[in-house]
């Protein structure tokens, strides 16, 4: 650098101190942060049918769950309200490439979706396991992976790609969505349904007596993680990272999980012990 650039550069310097602290956050905070304060809201993506991460209250029309949860707090965190968009866990990846919707709760990371939308550190390790017809006697993935077992999955969600890669000589019913998948479990079309641990808990209450859940060996978990739009050099990933590791140091998301799944009468015992949050 000559003495001309180096005397530029410390003018820059100089003229970035005396910059409101706003104004310096405004101009590092990258695309998806500026649109969402520039709207005055932060658009999440929800759905029905896959408590505790999201609930609609049929009674009210309010939508409830520890996602719906962690949204209101990041939306009060940016200084906007928060706007629902209805999604499903196969379209939501394209949802936020269209900017439909800025994030997505609760989508795990994988090779195929990494290609197009950035995601945070985990919210959780999520173990998969199956809700099962009570006289299915499984212990073992491979015992699934067979033609005569017909698996429930929802399509484009992390328990598909499990399914697929797993279990490629099970009878896959691939469903839209997860209500589809429980419906086929109860009327004799599936013999189980593959979830992970936190939505499976909920499920077999629902559906008690007549389901069970079982965790087979070996376990198999995947990250939970939450999607966001690519900024060109992930601003928004690393805010949101920053906001999520805040609220875990206070024990926030702990207590929304928790929370959640006392909102749809489950216990937190219930869970599987290597689930972690």
């Amino acid at each position: 650098m000559n003495r001309r650039d180096f005397g530029k550069a410390m003018l820059l310097t100089g003229a970035a101190a005396l910059l409101p602290p706003s104004a310096l956050l405004a101009a590092t905070e990258g695309p998806t942060l500026a649109a969402i304060r520039a709207r005055g809201a932060l658009r999440i993506g929800v759905f029905a049918g896959t408590e505790p991460y999201y609930h609609k209250n049929l009674a009210t029309g309010e939508w409830e769950g520890f996602c719906v949860a962690m949204g209101h707090d990041l939306a009060q965190y940016i200084g906007v309200k928060l706007e629902l968009v209805e999604t499903t866990w196969g379209n939501a990846v394209i949802d936020l490439q269209s900017d439909k919707i800025d994030i997505m709760f609760g989508l795990s990371n994988n090779p195929q979706r990494a290609k197009v939308v950035d995601f945070t550190q985990a919210l959780m390790d999520n173990t998969f396991t199956l809700v099962a017809r009570k006289d299915l006697e499984v212990t073992k993935w491979e015992e699934m992976n067979k033609p005569e077992m017909r698996v429930a999955v929802d399509l484009g969600s992390t328990q598909d790609n499990f399914a697929r890669k797993n279990l490629p000589n099970c009878t896959l019913v691939a469903l839209k969505s997860a209500d589809e998948t429980i419906l086929a479990l109860q009327s004799g079309r599936a013999d189980a349904i593959i979830q992970v641990a936190l939505l499976a808990v909920v499920t077999t209450k629902h559906l008690a007596p007549n389901v069970k859940l079982i965790i087979p060996d070996p376990h198999g978990s995947q990250p939970t993680t939450i999607g966001v739009r690519r900024d060109p050099n992930g601003e928004f990933r690393d805010y949101v990272d920053a906001w999520l590791a805040e609220r875990r140091g206070q024990g926030k998301v702990s207590s929304w999980i928790v929370d959640s799944l006392a909102l749809v009468g489950v216990d937190k015992a219930a869970l599987p012990a290597n689930l972690t949050f």
